[in-house]
């Protein structure tokens, strides 16, 4: 109850968010936000809801720390993202779950940008939480941006056991995210935000089909630019277990160059 209540506050103050100063046209900063593929430096601030489960009982919650560092490497692009889930809220344990991360070195082209490296999870998390196995894999996406108001592409992501405890369940994971963001003007955006669809190849099945749909705006606040967000996913894959409805809050600082 008490991390429902705080969902619903965090959604009213980010209601408010909007009315925070703003200056000159945002919508460039706005598009690099929403893709993957472009070199923002930003550091993330999220709190994710699961309020009700597929076929079992309870609610889960997670604050999710993550930041996409671009650099320069042999006169190439690159982005390295890493990602700190920490469970608060669920049946089961609370925790840090494992670290993921990933690099990708990105191409320009005259329609957009496309990138290939490699994702990586790190078996860091809390007993209970973890898979207890470095997995490691093939990263590649594109985004077409090539029109003003709208960018889209596909971004994937793969994890496959390299080595960890003999005793955990071998990892084969390919996570697919399809690209989509539409910029609604005043550095305002709407897109497919944390949209993903996950196999399991250990499995041989869909282990997830989750879409949604997520609102941000960029605001300049405190000397710095800001992209406070909000999003509603729907778990399509009636696993037990898997989430039904996904509430993401967020907050970004954004460093652009």
């Amino acid at each position: 109850m008490c991390t429902r209540a705080l969902t619903f506050v965090a959604v009213g103050a980010l209601a408010a968010l909007p009315g925070l100063a703003q200056t000159g046209a945002d919508e460039d900063l706005s598009a690099k936000a929403t893709d993957p593929t472009a070199s923002l430096m930003s550091f993330g601030l999220n709190n994710w809801y699961v309020g009700k489960l597929h076929d079992a009982d309870g609610e889960i919650n997670q604050v999710v720390l993550r930041a996409v560092l671009p650099f320069t490497a042999f006169g190439t692009n690159n982005i390295f993202r890493i990602t700190q889930p920490v469970v608060t809220a669920s049946p089961g344990k609370h925790g840090t779950a494992d670290t993921t991360v990933f690099n990708m070195t990105v191409f320009g082209e005259p329609w957009g940008r496309w990138g290939v490296g490699i994702a990586g999870s790190l078996p860091t998390g809390t007993t209970g939480l973890s898979s207890e196995k470095w997995s490691f894999g093939p990263a590649i996406g594109f985004v077409n941006n090539s029109q003003k108001t709208q960018s889209y592409g596909l971004f994937l992501q793969s994890y496959f056991s390299m080595a960890g405890k003999s005793g955990a369940v071998d990892v084969g994971v390919i996570n697919i995210q399809p690209i989509f963001s539409h910029q609604l003007g005043g550095g305002r955006s709407v897109s497919l935000g944390s949209s993903q669809l996950v196999y399991d190849t250990e499995k041989s099945r869909w282990q997830s089909l989750q879409m949604g749909m997520n609102y941000g705006q960029v605001v300049s606040a405190w000397g710095h630019k800001w992209r406070p967000s909000i999003e509603a996913d729907y778990d399509f894959r009636n696993l037990r277990g898997n989430p039904v409805w996904t509430i993401r809050l967020g907050v970004n600082l954004l460093v652009p160059r």
